[in-house]
């Protein structure tokens, strides 16, 4: 019998439910499995045998290397693919495997995609050696995050294979129930134990710590280890990587500023670096240095042996790039790189919204509009990216006119999208006879969904009609029509009378984007306390400034503003010119905790400084100095103005914000 070629080694422990799929996605390629069980209690062994794997019995003694090494050495085949049984080969061409017969390589490094989340844009990608030749002197090291070791010439021999492996084992939700964390942590302290101050290990309690949400822990030890590892250290980019993004999390960006300076001139290829700088340094208000970096990221070649994120180097700095261009006013850079980045990653949801933002900005006509994103969004065009960038900025008759359109692929989704268009556009009769239609006619593969039901009850009340009883909707909704109606409650809602906040906030909000602000009042009315300060807040930031404004005065005379009350009252100042009552507005604010406030109230007395320097100017031209003061105070204002703590309105909020009161059409009820 011939020695096999390539043989398959995975340690495994209650594997049962992802084993099978980590075995057959090597079926193709591999001619040996050999299963290391460590104590399962369920049918890991089994499955796997079922498989045709040989299976390794092996007790567990807290050290990832040793259970490998017992498995190493029960393979026959020339080489060893080693895999958890959460991982998964993709892209294993079998043609591939004549390299392996005459190749005089020691090793392959291959492409590993960990998943953090349910889009493949959510993932981590890094290269490490998976694949090598099985010969004397070849083991595994590391208690835990384990590595191959040569006792002779080591892995300079290498070469990068075409296959890749897919890690599901980093995704929140399976971290959590495996309690990989406190494993993880046990095990990390024995090593040090072993051997104190070891930098790697001393580097990977960070990121456990990291994982476990502990960023103030992660951030101690990462710093620790970035003192301890030396220069030469393969994994010192990614550590640096890693303590950078936990500063940025922590809002230290001065110190991921002080600290990635540096070392962007060792590691001038890895993107990651870059835009985690240039997040820094926009979150400081240096938004011309940051878009400098987003787009020296943008020309990063993709990630290799460094861990680096999905579209690090692409779409996702093109997209931070449009985003500080457009707000610093730059329409044609912005669209751009948002069209470079939709290049890169057509279809991509967040860069289509931001394209329409700015063909919106621009005046371009609606129909160009959707002509021009959909030649953006893929092909075939991503109806749904398509249909949200839209929604985004309002635009609910083109959405109508792709869900009339003979191609369109949102299945489930077109009833709820054309009813939400339909509530939207004040045509609420027709968005009532479909919901109710498709009710009555006993079309109930498609179930009334949450957003569904208000937008439904939203345009019954919109037309003082009561709900239609023979729609299954939630009792709470019964109670709510009976109050608004003013008809009594049936009896079988009289025990959801009491209708609290939870049940109104969506509500109240939903009917402010529909532009229904009388209903919207009304429903604020229903609770006992009152939802004043509640629907202020939501006009004002669906983008209703005057509305909100009368609303947040009467509130102020009250005294019934809380710190956020206070701090938009006082943006409404600022934007006024009112820049002394607005200061003592946001000092009141700052004083109860709300942290947008402080830069508020430091761009208030600017500007009240500018006005000053400027009206001394004018009455003292000949003295020399204003000129040069006002344009620092200028250049602190527009430190301030990068810091992004003024409201910013997007897409469909941004018409709001340019609509008068008067403006405003008032059809909450209708004949």
């Amino acid at each position: 019998m011939s020695k096999p070629l390539l043989g398959v080694m995975m340690l495994a422990k209650d594997e049962e439910k992802t084993i099978l799929r980590s075995l057959e996605s090597t079926r193709s390629v591999a001619d040996e499995w050999i299963v290391v069980d460590t104590g399962s209690r369920d049918r890991t062994a089994e499955v796997a045998r079922s498989f045709g794997a040989r299976v390794i019995h092996v007790p567990w003694e807290d050290d990832f290397s040793k259970a490998r090494n017992a498995g190493l050495a029960h393979v026959q085949a020339e080489w060893v693919l080693w895999l958890d049984a959460d991982e998964e080969l993709r892209d294993a061409d079998s043609s591939w495997l004549e390299v392996l017969r005459h190749t005089e390589a020691k090793s392959f490094w291959l492409d590993i995609e960990n998943l953090l989340g349910p889009s493949m844009d959510d993932r981590l990608i890094h290269r490490v050696p998976r694949l090598f030749r099985r010969e004397p002197g070849v083991y595994f090291q590391g208690r835990i995050h384990e590595q191959i070791v040569w006792d002779q010439e080591g892995i300079s021999e290498t070469q990068i294979a075409p296959w890749r492996i897919v890690h599901h084992g980093y995704r929140p939700e399976v971290i959590a129930r495996r309690d990989k964390v406190r494993r993880n942590l046990r095990l990390l302290r024995l090593a040090l134990r072993d051997l104190p101050r070891h930098p790697f290990y001393t580097y990977q309690v960070g990121v456990t710590w990291c994982q476990a949400g502990r960023l103030d822990r992660a951030a101690l030890w990462l710093s620790r280890a970035a003192s301890l590892t030396p220069l030469q250290a393969p994994y010192r980019p990614t550590l640096f990587r890693d303590l950078g993004m936990v500063w940025l999390a922590l809002g230290k960006f001065r110190d991921v500023e002080l600290t990635l300076r540096p070392e962007l001139e060792r590691y001038p290829k890895y993107a990651d670096l870059f835009v985690i700088f240039a997040d820094a340094l926009r979150a400081q208000g240096l938004r011309e240095e940051a878009l400098k970096a987003y787009l020296q990221a943008a020309a990063c070649p993709p990630p290799g042996a460094h861990v680096g994120s999905a579209g690090i180097n692409s779409f996702r700095p093109l997209h931070a790039a449009a985003q500080l261009c457009l707000d610093l006013g730059q329409l044609q850079e912005a669209e751009q790189s948002v069209r470079q980045a939709l290049a890169a990653r057509p279809g991509w949801e967040p860069a289509l919204e931001t394209l329409a933002e700015i063909l919106a900005a621009r005046d371009v006509p609606e129909g160009d509009l959707v002509k021009a994103l959909a030649s953006c969004a893929g092909t075939p065009p991503d109806q749904r990216s398509l249909v949200r960038a839209l929604l985004h900025i309002g635009a609910y008759g083109e959405v109508i006119g792709l869900l009339d359109s003979e191609d369109t692929s949102l299945g489930s989704e077109n009833r709820p999208l054309r009813v939400q268009c339909l509530v939207a556009l004040g045509q609420w009769r027709e968005a009532c006879q479909i919901v109710e239609l498709s009710i009555h006619s006993g079309d109930r593969q498609v179930p009334l969904g949450e957003e569904e039901i208000m937008d439904y009850a939203l345009a019954r009340w919109a037309q003082d009609q009561s709900l239609d009883r023979r729609l299954e909707l939630p009792p709470v909704y019964q109670s709510i029509d009976a109050r608004l109606m003013g008809s009594p409650a049936s009896p079988d809602t009289q025990s959801h009378a009491a209708i609290g906040p939870d049940i109104l906030r969506p509500l109240i909000q939903r009917a402010v984007q529909h532009r229904l602000i009388p209903l919207a009042e009304d429903l604020a009315a229903l609770h006992s306390n009152g939802m004043d300060l509640f629907l202020a807040k939501t006009l004002y930031r669906e983008g209703w400034v005057y509305l909100a404004a009368d609303r947040l005065l009467r509130l102020l005379t009250r005294r019934e503003l809380d710190a956020e009350g206070l701090f938009l009252l006082g943006e409404m100042l600022y934007d006024k010119g009112h820049w002394d009552q607005a200061a003592e507005l946001f000092e009141q604010s700052a004083g109860l905790g709300f942290s947008r406030a402080r830069p508020a109230a430091a761009a208030a007395a600017l500007q009240s400084a500018k006005r000053m320097l400027e009206e001394a100017e004018a009455l003292r031209p000949k003295r020399g100095g204003f000129a040069e003061e006002r344009r620092a105070v200028g250049r602190a204002l527009e430190l301030l103005d990068g810091i992004g703590w003024h409201t910013h309105w997007r897409g469909r909020t941004r018409r709001n914000r340019h609509e008068s009161a008067a403006d405003l059409p008032l059809h909450d009820r209708q004949e």
